[in-house]
């Protein structure tokens, strides 16, 4: 809707009020060095927003300025950039909730995700995660593993008949071995399907369907997250200093929340979709009469129903955040999983030697559970998928180079000093072995670089190299992440709950494809790590048709 001007100078006013107030108490990050702002009023924050290749400007930053530098926000605001490995374990690990998300990056991930675990904070997120914890058990994933490789197979099968059939009638016999298949087409439509069924007994039938109403309005989620005008930033930056979020709460007509940007009206209308499905998943448990309250079910759904029965307020999800984690699962569970397989599979077309190695060790497992008298792929136990070592390699790879979140954003609840494991050079010329910050210091942890840091992975952190989780050659003198030493599912108490759920699927799914069919890509073609909300795969050149991952497919010869 359009803003009036007695809208807008509300707003402003507010703004300023805030603005210098809150920088009034703030200590300044001028001791650090950091990259110059080309303006007060956008600082470095234009810039980084139309940068459409990850990392293109902030990595040259890091090895400018070391593991922690500062940049500008807008108005002036200063950013601490964060790498360091002790700095990342403190703020993430030692300090508890006493580095909670900034309030406008809450207020974006309720816009996204509601009243969610991913929104909570404090006392309301261990709440949050005391009443999933059972749904997320190590013994109850495991049940999910013969859904993991159904759902696997029937990708397969779909493949198989639409690509490799004899009704493709192809020309030669080459074309009738290899096609071209978009992995970002088939891939969020399987694990959505996945998520909806292991979470929820509920079918999305995405695979089956092109015209899902939640896969349609995901793939369009963060259409414009690099198209940021300076007008629009101009307004993200205003808003970010109001004490309440306006796309909740219209002070001048609660009826009628304002919706600022295209992306507003595209997070409200996920929300919205999302709920309405969480309302049918709801509707179809109870109409099937099994309503999820009785004690010992520990699937996902059932744990949400029966927090939401529970009359101790310090035990129970109320209705809205039973829908929001819901939402939450949905969009959480299956696109990061799709992503990351997706990239994996890329590295592997590029990489031929490797699939052939991983197919080895499934043979030989294969072989094993055959003289054990165990038959089929649906045979294969999580301690089978354990204990292939480069197959487990090539996939925490595949993690480290390409993770999904892109950043954190922080700040302490109070004044205190980051340690650091690598000292960095002050803009004076002094070596520092620690960073004082002061209450609501705004903090960005940069996943991308830390997952590639020499100091950490080697020398060789930029390139693809699995055997580096197989001779243990990194450093990992600072334990971090929940597995691997790896940032993807962030760290300590806010830690990704669903990291089994998520490895457990991807093994599944990665070894299924690569056991029944070999991939490559075309030489020519240029994928990049492209920042369209999340990390997705571009072609270079064809920036304009957005995330893409076109393989070249063909069945295992047996």
């Amino acid at each position: 809707m359009a803003l009036s001007l007695p809208t807008v100078g509300l707003l402003c006013a507010l703004f300023v009020v805030v603005h210098y107030i809150s920088k009034s108490r703030r200590k300044s990050l001028k001791f650090l060095r950091g990259p110059t702002a080309p303006s007060w009023l956008y600082g470095n924050e234009l810039e980084l927003n139309h940068q459409f290749e990850v990392g293109k400007l902030e990595e040259p930053w890091f090895q400018e300025y070391g593991t922690v530098f500062r940049s500008t926000g807008c108005f002036g605001e200063e950013n601490l950039n964060v790498i360091d490995p002790k700095a990342l374990q403190h703020i993430l690990h030692a300090s508890s909730y006493r580095y909670p998300k900034v309030d406008d990056i809450r207020k974006v991930t309720r816009r996204i995700f509601g009243r969610a675990i991913v929104w909570a904070e404090g006392s309301v997120h261990s709440r949050h995660r005391k009443a999933m914890n059972p749904a997320f058990s190590a013994s109850q994933l495991r049940t999910f593993l013969s859904l993991f490789q159904r759902s696997t197979r029937a990708l397969c099968d779909k493949w198989q008949s639409e690509f490799f059939s004899s009704s493709t009638n192809p020309t030669t016999q080459e074309e009738a071995e290899e096609q071209t298949i978009n992995m970002f087409t088939w891939l969020p439509r399987l694990t959505l399907d996945v998520i909806g069924e292991a979470a929820f007994d509920y079918k999305f039938n995405a695979l089956e369907s092109e015209d899902n109403v939640l896969a349609n309005i995901l793939r369009h989620l963060f259409d414009d997250t690099t198209g940021v005008t300076k007008r629009s930033l101009f307004f993200t930056a205003v808003r970010r200093w109001l004490p309440w979020d306006p796309t909740f709460y219209n002070p001048l007509n609660p009826d009628v929340p304002l919706m600022f940007t295209k992306q507003d009206r595209r997070f409200n209308s996920w929300l919205e979709a999302s709920k309405n499905a969480g309302r049918d998943i709801l509707k179809q448990k109870s109409e099937s009469g099994d309503t999820g309250v009785e004690e010992g079910s520990k699937d996902i759904l059932s744990v949400l129903i029966r927090s939401n029965h529970l009359s101790d307020p310090d035990k129970r999800l109320d209705d809205e955040e039973v829908l929001s984690q819901i939402a939450t699962i949905i969009l959480a569970g299956h696109e990061t999983t799709a992503s990351s397989t997706a990239w994996i599979l890329y590295e592997l077309s590029r990489h031929p030697e490797n699939q052939k190695r991983i197919r080895e060790e499934f043979a030989e497992v294969r072989r094993k559970k055959q003289e054990a008298g165990q038959e089929g792929e649906e045979a294969f136990s999580p301690n089978d998928y354990d204990s292939m070592p480069f197959f487990n390699a090539v996939i925490k790879e595949g993690l480290r180079l390409y993770p999904i979140v892109i950043s954190l954003f922080r700040c302490p609840d109070r004044d205190d000093v980051i340690p650091l494991s690598e000292p960095v050079i002050s803009a004076s010329g002094e070596k520092l072995n620690a960073i004082p910050v002061k209450e609501g210091q705004r903090i960005v942890l940069n996943l991308p670089n830390y997952n590639r840091l020499k100091s950490v992975w080697g020398p060789d952190a930029d390139v693809w190299n699995p055997e580096r989780f197989l001779d243990n050659t990194f450093k990992q003198t600072t334990t971090l992440g929940v597995y691997a030493n790896l940032m993807n599912f962030s760290a300590g108490i806010r830690a990704c709950i669903g990291w089994r759920f998520a490895l457990l699927e991807l093994q599944a799914l990665v070894g299924g494809l690569v056991t029944n069919f070999e991939f490559s890509i075309d030489p020519s073609l240029e994928i990049f790590r492209a920042q369209i909300g999340t990390m997705v795969p571009v072609v270079r050149g064809k920036e304009m048709e957005r995330a893409q991952m076109p393989l070249k497919v063909r069945p295992v010869r047996s």
